[in-house]
């Protein structure tokens, strides 16, 4: 089984791309999905989260209180820091288990924050995908109803496409005008080639 990497900024169509990649038969572990689900139910996150910021951190319905841990880490890199040191390394754990029941030969793990993590050493790949600025900015004023402003912030917070690009094996180029379907079953034909090959 190769494990993949499927990573790109806020806007660059990750959600669209993955759901992609499971029609052709291939599954794919939302990280973040997988992380909030983890995080209302998992016990050590529970615990320690608690320990850090108070009983009052989970609402009385059992779920985290999301806007005061927002408002928590907002501007605060060492708590950020330590959120993400209690929840990474179960997300990692949790992927790990995943993989072990699937059958596919390829798997695919969806993450914002792949690089900023660290997470590439559990990867054999890591596709990028990469969506032009305006565009990226238009998807997301359009989702989330924000301010131009307020994207363009969000973008400039994250490691920039030049960077991920570098550390990648491979790039979807997914604007408007792109053949991303084409792209997709490029790459997936050269990794079960790669994949062919080990076993």
């Amino acid at each position: 089984m190769l494990k993949i990497g499927l990573t790109g900024g806020i806007g660059s169509g990750k959600s669209t791309i993955a759901q992609i990649i499971e029609t052709l038969g291939y599954p794919v572990y939302i990280s973040d999905l997988r992380a909030s689900e983890l995080i209302n139910q998992h016990e050590e996150i529970r615990t320690r989260l608690t320990v850090l910021f108070g009983n009052n951190i989970y609402l009385s319905n059992g779920l985290l209180d999301k806007k005061r841990l927002a408002t928590i880490i907002f501007n605060d890199k060492e708590a950020i820091k330590q959120v993400n040191g209690i929840v990474h390394p179960i997300v990692t754990r949790d992927f790990t288990a995943w993989c072990a029941a699937q059958q596919a030969p390829l798997v695919f793990f969806e993450s914002a924050i792949l690089f900023e993590a660290k997470l590439e050493h559990l990867f054999d790949a890591i596709i990028l995908i990469s969506t032009n600025m305006e565009t990226r900015i238009q998807r997301v004023m359009s989702r989330d109803i924000v301010s131009r402003e307020k994207v363009i912030e969000r973008i400039n917070n994250q490691m920039s496409d030049e960077i991920k690009q570098s550390k990648s094996n491979f790039v979807i180029y997914n604007n408007d005008d792109d053949k991303v379907v084409k792209q997709i079953l490029s790459i997936i034909r050269q990794l079960n080639n790669t994949h062919s090959k080990q076993v």
